[in-house]
């Protein structure tokens, strides 16, 4: 394929998913999303939330607009690298939730009378900015950044407006001229609004909030987000499983099928990455054959089962590891999962792993294992698929689609709940050695193959949508 084939094309990208301090699923679809089009000739523009730290709104109107763009960028930057949980700061610090929402307050009055469009800054990212503030690979994907939108409580106002707090929807009015396209990662109550403002797709991975009642998002809300996003926007679903379940919540009766607004995300694994984890040769005292659990820990990921059919296996007496790779947060359900695997030395809670210990975690890997309940998608396990890991999972509609995308993988799927035949396939694992060079490189040739093909019906979906 023509290594300029979106050459020239300017698209948004919104970072509401890479602001946060965990990536997680979306975030790593977000990645890769930047990654595929930046390759592909496009400039991308993050758009962001956040602004400058260190000069006060006084004081912006009195700097020069190459400092104030400086500034700007290194702050951005800055807080895009540390990260912040928005909810769990809202509701544990007082201090900053009361500034938020006399902010809030002053800002949506001149939002009122502004009608609802929303300002917004563009900047430029240049190499300067990027080997200044890109610390470890948390941010390697400003690598692939043209540039930044910087609009400030964007998406503040749009859960906002999803709270139906606002009589309006608000209006993102970038022009044409501007941008091409914008992409948001996840479903946002916004809208472009006229012809002469830059297309808006909305990519929807899942009805979960709705369908899981201990997902921490308001279902309500999360509803009124789907709502705006389809009266307001294109929407392309991260698999024909989203697509359906999503549609028939919103009672969605559209007969016509449109084969373009279906995109599969990328594997959250680079060929980067890959080349620089098969130089590492341990990690996290890591020295035996092991079976990874990646993922976020909670309820509906149903870790108690892996750890269960793990203990029941034979995998323990023949030297095998359980790694489980997934940030520990301070909910008894992750409590739980600490009590549980409590002075057992097989087992180890690697806790938040980074993009580098991911992939290795990956490329050593003799197993991956899903007992999840509930996906939009299923990002590790296409990583798995990706490198022809095998891969032990619940046999979900989502699983099933990405077991379709090759023929002869090593993926498995078995019945929830059916502990004998979870534990007969584990006690037939083949250990992994960890020395193995040419196997590490059978697995990343395989990827590089897996991934051409993936990429082009991205790119031409995409494309698809441009004007």
């Amino acid at each position: 394929m023509d290594i300029k084939y979106l050459n020239g094309k300017k698209i948004g990208i919104t970072a509401v998913d890479l602001e946060q301090k965990e990536h997680r699923g979306i975030a790593a679809v977000n990645k890769s999303l930047i990654q595929l089009l930046s390759k592909y000739g496009a400039e991308i523009y993050l758009i962001t939330s956040r602004g400058a730290t260190r000069s006060s709104s006084l004081g912006g109107k009195f700097i020069r607009k190459k400092l104030l763009e400086e500034i700007y960028i290194s702050d951005i930057l800055s807080t895009l690298q540390e990260g912040i949980n928005y909810r769990l700061k809202f509701e544990t610090d007082y201090v900053y939730a009361t500034k938020l929402i006399i902010a809030l307050f002053f800002k949506t009055i001149k939002l009122f009378f502004n009608g609802f469009k929303l300002s917004y800054k563009i900047f430029k990212i240049n190499k300067h900015h990027k080997l200044t503030n890109i610390f470890d690979n948390r941010l390697e994907y400003i690598r692939d950044i043209s540039g930044l939108v910087v609009s400030k409580n964007i998406f503040h106002f749009c859960r906002m407006s999803s709270m139906r707090i606002f009589p309006k929807t608000p209006i993102l009015p970038i022009k044409k001229s501007q941008l091409d396209l914008i992409i948001t990662s996840s479903p946002l109550s916004i809208k472009s609004n006229s012809k002469k403002y830059t297309k808006i797709i909305q990519l929807i991975h899942d009805a979960i909030p709705i369908q899981v009642s201990s997902h921490p998002e308001n279902p309500i809300y999360f509803y009124n987000k789907l709502k705006d996003a389809h009266r307001y926007s294109s929407c392309v679903y991260v698999s024909n499983e989203s697509k359906r379940a999503v549609r028939d919540i919103l009672e969605i009766r559209d007969t016509q099928d449109n084969s373009n607004d279906v995109i599969y995300p990328l594997p959250s694994l680079s060929s980067e990455l890959l080349n620089e984890a098969i130089n590492i040769k341990n990690l996290r005292s890591i020295n035996k054959p092991f079976i990874l659990f990646n993922s976020s820990i909670v309820n509906r990921k149903r870790v108690e089962n892996t750890i269960s059919y793990f203990k029941r296996s034979n995998l323990v007496d023949n030297n095998f590891l359980l790694c489980i790779a997934g940030k520990l947060h301070k909910t008894k359900y992750c409590e739980y999962i600490k009590d549980i695997c409590k002075d057992n030395q097989n087992i180890l809670l690697l806790d938040y792993v980074n993009e580098l210990e991911k992939v290795w975690l990956f490329l050593n890997a003799s197993l991956l294992i899903s007992t999840s309940t509930a996906e939009g998608f299923g990002v590790p396990i296409l990583d798995a698929l990706s490198i022809n890991l095998p891969c032990l999972a619940t046999n979900l509609p989502t699983f099933k689609e990405i077991k379709a995308l090759t023929p002869n993988n090593k993926l498995t799927l078995v019945k929830q709940n059916q502990d004998l035949i979870w534990i007969k396939n584990l006690n037939k694992v083949k250990g992994f050695n960890l020395e193995d060079l040419d196997k590490k490189l059978d697995r990343i040739d395989h990827f590089n193959k897996f991934i051409k093909n993936l990429e082009s019906q991205i790119l031409f979906k995409v494309n698809s949508y441009l004007d």
